[in-house]
C-alpha cells in the first residue's frame, strides 16, 4: 500500500511540473525526494526570462556522423550533451572520449536501447543505467562517471536526473 501510494504522489508531483513548464527535469538524491534546492532551482529556470536552447544528439557515438558532428561543433565553439548508448560506447570509446576532452556534456541513454530488456523490470532498467555509467567510465577514463541525467530512449518524454 505504501508503494502505491508514494507512486501515486510521485507521479501526482510529476505530472504538476510537466504540465507547468516546457521543459522537465527532476534530481533525485539518494537521501531526500524533492528538497528545498531542487524546487528554488526549479522555480528559478520557469521564472526566468532568459532563454536558453540546449543542444543534444542522441543514440551515439556512431561512426558515420558523431566525429563530422564533432568537427562542426569545435569549428563554430558550441557545446552540446551527447546521450550516449552503452553498447555504442563500447563499440566507440575514442568517440566518447572526445566528446568528453573537447567540453561535451556526456550523458546516459540506456544500455541497449531495446524496450523489451529495458522496461522489463525494475533490475534491468538499473542495470542498463548502471552498465552505461561503467561504459563512460571506462571511455573517459573518469572512475565512477555519473551524468546524473537519464533520457529515456524511443519516444518516452520525460528526462530524469538522478
Amino acid at each position: 500500500m505504501f508503494i502505491f501510494l508514494f507512486s501515486l504522489l510521485f507521479f501526482s508531483i510529476l505530472l504538476h511540473f510537466i504540465n507547468s513548464s516546457s521543459s522537465f527535469a527532476v534530481e533525485l538524491s539518494k537521501n531526500s525526494f524533492f528538497n528545498a534546492e531542487i524546487i528554488n532551482t526549479l522555480d528559478d529556470i520557469a521564472k526566468s526570462d532568459e532563454k536558453k536552447a540546449y543542444l543534444t544528439f542522441d543514440d551515439g557515438p556512431t561512426s558515420k556522423c558523431t566525429e563530422k558532428i564533432l568537427d562542426i561543433l569545435k569549428e563554430e565553439n558550441v557545446k552540446a550533451t551527447f546521450f550516449v548508448v552503452g553498447k555504442h560506447v563500447e563499440e566507440y570509446p575514442e568517440i566518447v572520449k572526445r566528446e568528453y576532452e573537447e567540453g561535451h556534456y556526456i550523458a546516459n541513454h540506456g544500455y541497449s536501447h531495446n524496450n523489451r530488456i529495458l522496461y522489463k523490470n525494475m533490475e534491468n532498467f538499473e542495470k542498463e543505467i548502471k552498465n552505461t555509467d561503467l561504459a563512460i567510465s571506462k571511455a573517459i577514463g573518469v572512475e565512477n562517471y555519473s551524468s546524473h541525467i537519464f533520457r529515456f530512449p524511443n519516444r518516452i518524454h520525460v528526462s530524469y536526473l538522478f
